[in-house]
């Protein structure tokens, strides 16, 4: 009985070890601290660039933070897997609305009359938050644990 408890636990030792390997040698490598969101026909662009616990909001795009033009947020709150970004695209009073939901705005070097930043998605009559606002015409989201887009509105470049 003892031998054959041995050998599962190899089994699931050898098992765990070859997922692992497995998972550095092929896993998802993405650039998730610097990429860039453009609208569909790729005149806006919002430049996305994280350094630890803060995550900047960049109007155009940049390789590094600039002295403007930048929303900086503390993104501590929010986590991995429901890391998730909305933007919606010249709607009736903004250049752009982004929204990352649970996160904290720590600074704003931006024109709040051209550009809005949301720290959660819109709620519905039931208290629950929905990204349906972010589904409609000029509107996208992306999650960043596998860095994919959710509509044919937005561009994701790494």
């Amino acid at each position: 009985m003892k031998f054959i408890l041995k050998i599962i636990l190899v089994a699931v030792v050898m098992f765990v070890v070859g997922i692992t390997v497995f998972l550095i040698a092929f896993g998802d490598h993405t650039n998730r601290t610097n990429f860039k969101i453009y609208s569909a026909d790729k005149k806006q662009c919002v430049t996305i660039i994280t350094q630890g616990k803060m995550r900047y909001f960049i109007n155009g795009e940049h390789n590094s933070v600039p002295k403007t033009e930048y929303i900086k947020i503390d993104k501590s709150g929010i986590p991995l897997i429901g890391d998730e970004i909305g933007i919606c695209w010249k709607n009736e009073n903004y250049e752009w609305e982004i929204v990352n939901h649970q996160s904290k705005i720590i600074d704003v070097k931006l024109d709040t009359l051209k550009f809005k930043f949301n720290t959660s998605w819109e709620k519905d009559k039931f208290g629950i938050p929905r990204t349906t606002k972010y589904t409609q015409p000029n509107c996208g989201t992306i999650g960043l644990q596998n860095m994919k887009t959710y509509s044919e509105n937005i561009i994701l470049e790494n």
